[in-house]
């Protein structure tokens, strides 16, 4: 899976998605949203480094930054974090599986090892 597929409607598309996925987790407008075309496999590896493996199936790797929370927990047990990530269907365009990270366990790898990123405003 390639970039090309990031065409302006699909950016669009997605940049919907990530709004209404940071909404409902705590943050009306994140700081920064950015995207890449990658693989389940290469996203879960960036993610969970040391061996973790999944499919190779094509997705989108969605990132924001912002200040995000895990709805329907109570809220002393919410994890809560500034960087949040999820997969998503190039088919579906729907949010996947995701994560919230505190700034102490924020990947140490740059998602642009895994392609060329595209920044989303979230204006």
């Amino acid at each position: 899976m390639t970039n090309e597929h990031l065409t302006p409607s699909v950016l669009a598309r997605i940049r919907d998605e990530a709004l209404v996925w940071s909404r409902g987790h705590g943050d009306p407008r994140p700081a920064r949203i950015r995207v890449v075309a990658t693989t389940r496999d290469a996203a879960t590896r960036l993610l969970q480094p040391g061996g973790v493996r999944s499919v190779p199936d094509p997705c989108y790797f969605v990132v924001l930054e912002g200040r995000f929370q895990q709805p329907g927990i109570p809220e002393e047990a919410q994890p809560a974090g500034i960087w949040a990530a999820f997969l998503m269907r190039p088919e579906r365009l729907r949010a996947d599986v995701f994560t919230i990270r505190p700034r102490g366990y924020v990947p140490h790898r740059p998602i642009e090892d895994l392609g060329s990123v595209h920044v989303i405003a979230t204006e």
